[in-house]
C-alpha cells in the first residue's frame, strides 16, 4: 500500500537535477542526503530554502522546486541563499525533522565564518518544506534525541501551505481522497506509531512559545492535500506575529499569473520589513 502511494504522488514530483552554479556544497552528516548548497548574494542577509514533496521524495537541486522558489522569491540574487536537502522516504519519521536542524545549525554556522548576518535569517519551504521550515523556527521547543541545537534561531519564516497540524491533516486526507493510499501522512510516519504523541512532537502548531519568530503563511482555500484550516490554526495560535495571505481558490501550488504576483510583491514585503527592522 505504501509503495501505491509513493507511485501514486512522485509522478507531479519528479525532477532533473539541477545544473545551476552553486559555489558550495555542504555536508552535515553522512547520508547522501544531509547536504547543503550554497548560492551567494550581494547582501549580507540570509534565506534557507526547503524543498517539499511530502516527505518522501524531492532533493535540492530538484529543477521543479528551484523554479518554484525563483517564481517567488523574485530578489533571490540580492540574498545569500542555502538550498537544503534531508532524508526522505515511506516510515522514516522523523529523519527529515531532525535533518533540516542539523542543517540549520550547519547554516549558522557557514554564514558566522562568512561574515554573513546571523541576525537575519528568514527560513522558507512549501508543503512539506512549510512545515520542516515552521519546525526549525520553533526548534527550541523540539524534543528529540540527536537533535542539533542552536541558540541563533531564525528571524522569520516563510511557509508557503505547510503542514501545521500532523493528526488533523491525517484526518483530512483520510477523509476527502479516493484513495486512502493517498494519505503521505501515514505513509511518512512508521507503522504502528501513536498518531497522537507523533503529532504533539512533530506538529509545528504545538511548539510555539513567546520566542518563536515571526511568521508569514500563504494558503490557497482549495488545496486538497493541505487544507486552508492548516493556516487558520497557526493564525489563531501564533496571533500578532503571524501574516497570513489567503489565496481564494488557490490549490495545492496552484495559482494564477495574478495570484503569483500577489504572492511575490507579499513575500518581497516580508523580506525587506523582517530584514531591516
Amino acid at each position: 500500500m505504501k509503495t501505491f502511494i509513493r507511485l501514486l504522488l512522485i509522478l507531479p514530483f519528479l525532477a532533473i537535477a539541477q545544473e545551476s552554479l552553486y559555489t558550495t556544497e555542504l555536508s552535515y552528516g553522512s547520508h547522501e542526503k544531509q547536504k547543503i548548497d550554497f548560492y551567494e548574494g550581494s547582501s549580507d542577509k540570509v534565506l534557507i530554502w526547503i524543498h517539499g514533496g511530502g516527505w518522501l521524495f524531492g532533493d535540492k537541486r530538484s529543477e521543479r522546486w528551484i523554479k518554484r522558489f525563483q517564481n517567488h522569491f523574485v530578489e533571490h540574487k540580492n540574498i545569500n541563499v542555502y538550498m537544503m536537502s534531508y532524508r526522505t522516504g515511506e516510515d522514516t519519521a522523523p529523519n527529515a525533522v531532525n535533518d533540516v536542524i542539523c542543517a540549520y545549525k550547519k547554516i549558522v554556522d557557514d554564514a558566522a565564518l562568512r561574515n554573513l548576518s546571523i541576525n537575519d535569517i528568514v527560513v522558507a519551504g512549501a508543503s512539506a518544506g512549510g512545515h520542516l521550515a515552521l519546525m526549525v523556527g520553533f526548534s527550541d521547543n523540539y524534543k528529540q534525541e540527536n537533535s542539533c541545537d542552536t541558540p541563533r534561531m531564525p528571524k522569520a519564516v516563510i511557509n508557503l501551505f505547510g503542514i501545521t497540524d500532523i493528526e488533523k491533516n491525517w484526518i483530512f486526507l483520510d477523509d476527502n481522497k479516493f484513495f486512502s493510499a493517498s494519505n503521505y501522512v501515514k505513509t511518512w510516519l512508521p507503522e504502528g506509531v501513536d498518531l497522537k504523541e507523533v503529532s504533539k512532537n512533530l506538529s509545528p502548531i504545538n511548539l510555539i512559545s513567546l520566542n518563536s519568530p515571526r511568521v508569514l503563511t500563504i494558503h490557497g482555500t482549495k488545496d486538497s492535500w493541505v487544507p486552508y484550516d492548516q493556516a487558520i490554526l497557526l493564525d489563531r495560535k501564533l496571533k500578532d506575529r503571524h501574516e497570513l495571505l489567503t489565496i481564494e481558490n488557490g490549490g495545492h501550488y496552484s495559482f494564477s499569473d495574478d495570484q503569483d504576483r500577489i504572492i511575490r510583491l507579499k513575500i518581497s514585503e516580508f523580506l525587506e520589513n523582517n530584514y531591516n527592522d
